[in-house]
């Protein structure tokens, strides 16, 4: 479980389904891995429920869930460069970075990602990702 920007906790489960099936780039056959995700309907469930069902079962359980297509990983760095990029530097990035760091997303390839952000999205942006990065990969 992780927090989600909210403070809430954040339950994401991973499980094998044979929806989706693509070849790697040895050939080899990718079952997708089914993304549920509650955050949504934890944080805004009475509030704003359709929000919520959009964050949970189509952005998670449809969009990330094809990471037959386009690895957890890619989708992790994709992720972190558009909240970076936009200016948020919040415990939304946070999450997304312990997220990132639990699809298998090296602290090397953070750091060289963050960097090249600096160049093109703003240094001071980059630094505020790298604090909270470092924070993330320094945990044990």
């Amino acid at each position: 479980m992780t927090a989600a920007p909210t403070g809430a906790v954040i339950p994401m489960m991973m499980a094998v389904t044979g929806k989706h099936m693509a070849a790697n780039q040895e050939g080899e056959k990718n079952m997708a891995k089914k993304i549920v995700q509650t955050a949504g309907r934890d944080a805004l469930g009475d509030f704003a429920p359709d929000f919520a069902r959009y964050n949970d079962d189509i952005l998670f359980g449809e969009v990330w869930s094809r990471n037959d297509v386009l690895s957890l990983h890619d989708r992790s760095l994709i992720t972190i460069s558009a909240l970076v990029a936009s200016g948020i530097i919040d415990s939304s990035l946070k999450y997304h970075i312990q997220t990132a760091k639990a699809n298998g997303v090296t602290k090397a390839e953070m750091v060289e990602a963050i960097t090249q952000l600096g160049f093109y999205a703003g240094w001071p942006k980059a630094w505020g990702a790298f604090r909270m990065a470092k924070e993330v990969y320094e945990a044990k």
